[in-house]
Formats: structure tokens, sequence, C-alpha cells
């Protein structure tokens, strides 16, 4: 299915960049948000309960699983309802987590049944949802439009700290939840859903289907694509894509949930640590762009091959006697890349290779086990330290796991669909 298209033009990106933007607001204020700030109301909220780091960590673990296990249910339901009704009422309910939150009394079990319900609204604010009209409008630079769209999670984890900090200073952490209940239902949805206005709407509520969603409908060769989930299923692709999520979530996760740690027992200073962390954040950044713009002009399973093999190169640096600063700059924003490529990757190969009309379904079963791949590696990558006394074998396993995803990559253009 994957065959030479022309060159983009910025055409698109100029008629349609209100889609890019709106997209990237409500990525930049969904649960993605909430991942890259939660570590600031550990020790707070952890002091005014008297609760451990465990069981906060506990708690977010809790949501994480059942985000992901949610995620073939929204995706059912964007395919039904539509990616706006799904984005209004999971945001609202989100917000109104947090709002909760900030009410929160002493009592553990409560804060454990918001983390439950957060995780399911979570997911519906995810890039599920907000990479629906992307890949419905652009035919020729989507790889691009998700690019830049995706981006939103990078720009709102950079605004998000210096907001919450200020709210946090002057009323405490019920005043940080409060201010994160605010961005995600009064400020970044509106502004996301009055941006994108109708584009990736079902073609039921619309007069007739935009240029864009017609496009997204057809393959390379002008054939209809609506692939089923049990059809995607049957074929080769879908798993290759499975196992390609899987690949990249473990040693991608793994490295960024003990990336300090990981960092500094390789004989860095806590200066250098620090930049370490910001440099991943920039290769993030770096990595859903420049991934997008080469999927609009590369052959999409030598760029996915080449972003998924470049990062095991990252963690054999990591494994380097005498680590310098430069060396663990250099591997840490390789493996940032391509985590930061990961949406782009995935929303591109799924509506390219699935067409639009089940495009929600397919994606949320493939995202949920990416999602459970993460929650393993987040504990799996800690427990294998503290048994080996380092993190050798799990930086091992990471880079072959990262070599096999770029392998089931590279066996997409071959495979059957």
């Amino acid at each position: 299915m994957e065959t030479d298209r022309t060159s983009p033009t910025p055409s698109e990106l100029r008629t349609h960049w209100r889609v890019v933007a709106g997209a990237g607001a409500g990525m930049g204020t969904g649960v993605a948000l909430y991942i890259y700030v939660s570590s600031m109301f550990i020790e707070p909220v952890g002091a005014a309960f008297g609760w451990s780091r465990g069981d906060l960590a506990i708690g977010g673990m809790v949501s994480y699983v059942m985000g992901a296990v949610s995620l073939p249910l929204i995706g059912r339901a964007i395919d039904r309802f539509g990616f706006r009704r799904v984005a209004l009422v999971c945001a609202l309910g989100l917000a109104s987590v947090y709002a909760a939150t900030a009410l929160m009394p002493n009592a553990y079990w409560y804060y454990l049944g918001l983390m439950i319900v957060g995780g399911v609204f979570g997911g519906g604010t995810a890039s599920i949802v907000w990479t629906r009209p992307v890949i419905a409008t652009f035919e020729k630079s989507r790889g691009l439009a998700l690019g830049f769209a995706t981006a939103g999670t990078s720009i709102g984890g950079m605004l998000a700290p210096l907001i919450l900090a200020g709210a946090i200073a002057e009323g405490g952490w019920r005043a940080g939840f409060f201010a994160l209940a605010a961005l995600t239902g009064l400020i970044g949805m509106p502004l996301a859903l009055w941006l994108i206005g109708r584009a990736g709407a079902p073609a039921s509520s619309r007069q007739s289907v935009d240029a864009g969603e017609a496009l997204a409908l057809q393959d390379d060769a002008g054939k209809a694509v609506q692939v089923t989930l049990a059809e995607a299923a049957r074929g080769a692709r879908f798993w290759l894509l499975v196992l390609a999520i899987v690949c990249i979530n473990v040693p991608g996760s793994g490295v960024l949930g003990q990336l300090a740690p990981l960092v500094s027992d390789l004989g860095l200073n806590e200066a250098e640590v620090a930049g370490v962390v910001s440099i991943y954040a920039v290769g993030l950044l770096a990595g859903r762009v420049l991934t997008g713009f080469a999927m609009d002009r590369l052959p999409a399973t030598w760029v996915g091959a080449a972003t998924t093999l470049i990062p095991a190169l990252g963690i054999v640096m990591l494994m380097t006697p005498d680590l310098s600063f430069v060396l663990a700059a250099i591997a840490v924003a390789l493996i940032g890349a391509q985590q930061g490529s990961e949406t782009d990757l995935f929303a591109y190969f799924i509506s390219r290779n699935f067409g639009f009309k089940h495009y929600g379904t397919i994606y949320g079963v493939i995202a949920m086990a990416g999602a459970l791949s993460t929650a393993i590696a987040l504990v799996l990558f800690g427990e294998m330290h503290d048994a080996m006394g380092n993190y050798d074998v799990a930086l091992v396993i990471g880079a072959a796991l990262f070599v096999l995803g770029a392998v089931a990559f590279a066996l997409m253009r071959k495979s059957a669909l």
C-alpha cells in the first residue's frame, strides 16, 4: 500500500493550520500534561497526608493501567460519535477529577478512586482523539501536520510547570490542581474545538465529506480502504505495529522512568543530570517534527525503521565506560527523539494502512498494547536494577528490543494487509 507520493506542498498547512494548532492545544492540555507535571505534587501531597512516594506511585500505576485498558472503548466511541463529543466529555471529566483532587480529604481510598476515574477520562484527551481531525484533513502533508500537532505536548510541558509553580507557591498544592482543571477544561479543550471547527467530524453531521476525509479513505491507488478491527487483526501489518509499539515502549519508557538515577550512576553530577533530562525533552520535540517531515518525503517504513533503530545506538552509548556528559547528552537525545516520533508514526501508519472509518478502534487496541508495555517497563527497569545492582542487563534488553522494533517496521513494506 505504500508507494511514492508527490512531494508535499505548504498549501495544506497554510489552509488548515487551525486544525494543527487545535490538535496541539488539545494534546498539550490533556492527560499528557499531567504526566509532565505530576511530580510537582508528590512532596506537598505526601506531606499533607503522610503518604509515602510509594503510596502515590501505586495510584499513578492504577491510573495508567485503567487508561490503557479503556483505550479500545474510547477509540470505538470516537468512530461512532465523533472525536468532538469524546473530547468534550473526557476533558470536562478529567478537569472534574482535578477539581475533586483539589478538594480531597485524607482518605487513600478516595485518592485511588480518583486515579481510576482520571485514567479513563484521561485516555479521551490523548492523541487517539486529537490525531483524528489531523489525519482526516491532511493528505500530502499528513506526517508534518502530525509532527506539529504532537509538538503541543512538548510546548505544554514547557509552559505549564511555570503556571503551576506560581499557583502552588501562592495557594498550595490544592490551588495547583484547580489550575490544572482550568487548563484542561476551561482553556485547552474549548480552544482546541474552536480552532478545529468541523474538521474530522462524522460525515453524517455535515452536508458533504470534506476533501481531506475523502482522501483519507483511499489508498494510494485510489481504492477505498475501510478496514475493520477484525479484518486488520487477520493481517500481518496490524501485528507488526503491535510488536513495534511494544518494542519501542519497553526500552523508551524504562529509560525515561529511571533516567536521572541511571545517568547519575554513570558518574554525572547533579547539574549534568539536570542537563541530560532537559536534553531529553529537546529530543522529544525534535523527533516529533523531523519524523513527520521525513514521512511526507520518504517511504514511511524506512522512516519507522530508522527512527526505531537509532535509539538502540543511544542505549549502547549509555553503556560506555567513563561516560562523559556530551556522550550522555547525545545518547539521551537519540532516545528522546524516538519517543517523540511515536505518536506521529502510529497515527500515520494506522491511517494509511487501515483507513479512516475505524481509525479510533484500531488505534485504541494498538495504543493499549503500548500503554500496558509502558506500565510494565516502569516497574521492570527498576526491579532489574535492584536485582543486578546496575542497569546493564536492562539496557542490553532495551537495545535488542529497539532493533526488533525496527525490523517490524521494515517488514511492513513486504507484508500483507
